[in-house]
């Protein structure tokens, strides 16, 4: 094993070089090593799950190509980031969407209060819905928020049902991306 110093060329990369070593990063250094002939051990039902969810993303990211509106749309916001629609879709296939927080100020428990709900995702996404139940666990309400547009990252939700006791309602938040992937957060609110 041997330890790039000062040959700039080779600094920063990793990988195999003509089958016969290989480069790889350790704490900012450049290693330079033989190349690994692989485990002998079968894989460990975690390592299957990872290859089955990277199988998965790639299947995703491909019928995304196949699909002309969809690439396109991956295609602009790909460029943006510096990355190809393949990648892209990748990305968000394997990730998750992120339910920041949500903002309550305009919500009074009465009927057109508003719950706005900050989430964002690799791509967009999809759908964020909002179940509103008391704090002995009723169901009061529920439904889909609505994205409040533009570049916003924020999702809309108006009462449609007049909630009387705040202190404890519980708010439970569903964001749901293009691929299908969903992230659940549940606010308790004072």
């Amino acid at each position: 094993m041997a330890i790039n110093k000062n040959n700039f060329f080779i600094e920063g990369v990793s990988g195999t070089i003509a089958k016969q070593m290989t480069l790889s990063q350790r704490s900012g250094k450049t290693i330079v090593g033989k190349k690994s002939k692989g485990s002998s051990l079968p894989p460990t039902e975690n390592q299957i799950a990872i290859r089955e969810k990277f199988e998965d993303a790639s299947e995703y990211a491909l019928s995304v190509l196949e699909d002309p509106v969809q690439k396109a749309a991956y295609t602009l916001e790909a460029t943006k980031v510096g990355m190809s629609a393949y990648a892209l879709a990748l990305k968000d296939a394997h990730s998750f969407p992120e339910v920041r927080r949500i903002i309550t100020g305009k919500y009074k428990g009465l009927v057109g209060g508003i719950i706005t709900i900050r989430a964002r995702d690799v791509f967009k996404l999809d759908n964020v819905k909002v179940v509103i139940m008391s704090a002995a666990g009723a169901l009061i309400e529920e439904g889909q928020a609505v994205a409040a547009g533009g570049r916003s990252k924020d999702w809309k939700y108006t009462a449609t049902v007049a909630n009387p006791a705040i202190p404890g309602t519980r708010v439970v938040i569903t964001a749901t991306d293009v691929p299908g992937n969903e992230t659940t957060r549940e606010f308790v609110l004072d």
